[in-house]
């Protein structure tokens, strides 16, 4: 993020753009009859998916880094209390980036508004936006967003395994101090922060990763940003400018697409964890190996049920949806020869069917040649169903960027 500027210029600043839309507008060419294109829209830069934590905060800050993926202008953040009980207060919140662990760079950390508030009481089963943030916000880089909580919460919303340090304060409100003074307690869970967008060109797009464990990045050391989704933003970075887009991470560790299991099934949360993104434009859907590992199905047709209504509620949106093979997981505890059958049944419908609008062969990619119901040792954490660091970077590069 670009250094803020200084009070002056950003005081003269916004005075030139209230003249400016007090005059008149200019008028239209001859001839020209069709609407200007917009010059910026909103992208998710950065989101993770939320579910109901068992935990209690109150009274205190807390302070959580994320990583960006696209950068823009104008960052917003939004906070929820989709799962929560009761209506939650944010008396303080603020943005910077971060210097060293819960250290913010001098003179970054920047208070937020709602509304034109400093405060926003968010009420139970809703969400709220902030409003733009001024300034410039790079792509890659660790965002730091506290909030002060003042009232005791039971039941968080939030996200469960951020594979993040989260820093949690003594009772009272250090969200404006960019030292770590006063945070004493570190968690590995998001707290209430579910989506960061930015400003962008209107060509600049993003795409969501959904899945379970596989995507939300389990095997990979805290604050590493090793998921495969973090591989597939480098690669994206390399793009033109036109060409680069969001890539936003809505996975959850444990989900099942027809049962709610940890989080509600991918079927209940596809529409707001990945069809409503900002600016989003592609869906990979890379779930179901819970399904049929902890399931007691006897084929493959309600899994591909759940991936046709998916399907379907995407392209009503006009989305275009990749379709990831599921990987193998012989010598997994849940493993047998009858849930290995499932996986290649539905292997073989992603591949073939047609239904998708592409492909991404992920089983492929990281699958042992010699034994490929198991995955190849380079690239097995160690469990036989999560990736190493190797594996997850494998995924990322069995994507082709050309159907995103």
């Amino acid at each position: 993020m670009a250094r803020p500027a200084h009070r002056l210029t950003v005081i003269a600043l916004a005075l030139a753009a209230s003249l400016a839309a007090m005059l008149p507008a200019a008028p239209a060419e001859a001839g020209a009859h069709a609407p200007r294109k917009p010059a910026s829209h909103l992208v998710g830069t950065w989101t993770a998916a939320s579910d109901r934590l068992m935990t209690a905060i109150g009274g205190q800050t807390v302070r959580m880094i994320v990583h960006t993926s696209v950068g823009g202008a104008d960052l917003r953040i939004r906070l929820s209390n989709v799962f929560g009980a009761a209506p939650v207060t944010f008396k303080s919140v603020h943005v910077g980036i971060q210097a060293y662990g819960a250290e913010i760079l001098t003179d970054t950390n920047q208070p937020v508004t709602f509304g034109g508030h400093k405060s926003v009481t968010v009420p139970r089963g809703r969400a709220a936006w902030s409003d733009p943030l001024p300034g410039k916000v790079s792509g890659g880089q660790n965002v730091v967003v506290s909030l002060y909580v003042p009232a005791n919460v039971q039941g968080v919303t939030g996200h469960d395994r951020a594979y993040a340090t989260t820093f949690l304060s003594e009772p009272g409100d250090y969200a404006a101090d960019e030292t770590a003074d006063g945070f004493s307690y570190t968690s590995n869970q998001w707290y209430f922060l579910d989506r960061i967008a930015v400003e962008a060109a209107p060509a600049v797009g993003s795409v969501v990763a959904f899945g379970d464990s596989l995507t939300d990045g389990t095997g990979q050391s805290n604050d590493a940003n090793r998921r495969w989704t973090d591989y597939l933003y480098h690669r994206v970075v390399r793009l033109s400018a036109p060409r680069r887009m969001g890539v936003l991470n809505a996975g959850i560790a444990g989900n099942r697409m027809l049962y709610p299991n940890v989080g509600p099934s991918g079927l209940h949360r596809f529409y707001r964890d990945a069809l409503s993104q900002p600016g989003v434009r592609t869906v990979v859907i890379y779930e179901g190996i819970n399904d049929i590992s902890r399931g007691y199905y006897t084929s493959a047709k309600p899994l591909i049920y759940a991936y046709r209504k998916m399907i379907k509620l995407a392209h009503a949106r006009k989305l275009r949806v990749i379709g990831g093979t599921l990987t193998p997981f012989y010598g997994f505890g849940t493993w047998t020869e009858e849930r290995e059958e499932i996986r290649q049944q539905v292997n073989r419908w992603i591949r073939t069917s047609r239904a998708f609008d592409g492909v991404a062969d992920f089983d492929k990619a990281v699958r042992d040649p010699e034994i490929p119901e198991q995955l190849a040792a380079a690239y097995d954490h160690g469990d036989h169903l999560h990736m190493s660091d190797a594996g997850r970077r494998q995924l990322a590069y069995a994507v082709d960027l050309r159907q995103l």
